[in-house]
């Protein structure tokens, strides 16, 4: 059961896909029906991926790893290949959001799986450099663009926002791809989560202790 109180009441519905015995992403979105709205995408993904990681803690992390993890990730993966996080404004122009599609992906212990994410970072890092002032000198408006056919009311807003602090805006996607790269770094190193083993069972290397003792990264989980 969920183990932090704030979460305590998303623990019927994790509890419910847990004991239905889900095993893959296809059953989690057949149950949900049509997601017609690029939030309920969204939502869906943050309840997968994100609640498990506040409502099982320690030992019981278990859970996230082996039950809700696979299933934001093919959650995840069925979202972008329909497009949703870099084909409908609402999320695509949104970085917060988008940022969520792609958070499953960098939880996985997979190395595909890690080189897929870090291109979604890479096309995400474009597009808010794409908003930047043509020659740096901010003249290009939202109006005149959208005037030349090329953007909407997303795009504006972004680019509204990225232009009002450009050094914090690209600083902060930057951010979000090596955050990534650090992920996948251990990945390459380890082909797992060193921090994970405990909660998994699993017998840690050597080079996995001695890289855990000395400050390797466990991220909070």
């Amino acid at each position: 059961m969920c183990v932090v109180s704030h979460s305590k009441r998303f623990a019927p519905t994790l509890e419910a896909i847990r004991s239905a015995g889900v095993t893959s992403g296809s059953e989690v979105l057949s149950a949900v029906g049509p997601l017609t709205d690029p939030c309920d995408w969204m939502s869906l993904i943050i309840l997968l991926d994100q609640i498990p990681r506040n409502c099982y803690r320690g030992d019981a992390a278990r859970v996230v790893f082996t039950v809700f993890d696979p299933l934001a990730q093919d959650v995840a993966l069925a979202a972008m290949a329909a497009g949703v996080p870099d084909g409908e404004p609402q999320i695509r122009w949104r970085f917060a959001y988008r940022s969520w599609f792609y958070m499953p992906l960098m939880h996985s212990e997979d190395a595909a799986t890690h080189d897929k994410a870090v291109a979604e970072y890479e096309k995400m890092l474009a597009d808010v450099k794409s908003l930047l002032p043509a020659d740096g000198d901010g003249s290009r408006t939202s109006s005149s663009a959208a005037a030349a056919g090329e953007d909407d009311e997303y795009k504006a807003g972004a680019r509204e926002v990225v232009r009002a602090d450009v050094e914090a805006a690209t600083k902060l996607a930057g951010m979000s791809l090596e955050f990534e790269k650090k992920h996948y770094d251990i990945i390459k190193r380890f082909g797992r989560y060193p921090h994970r083993n405990k909660a998994m069972g699993r017998e840690p290397t050597k080079e996995e202790v001695e890289y855990l003792a000395n400050g390797g990264e466990t991220f909070s989980q």
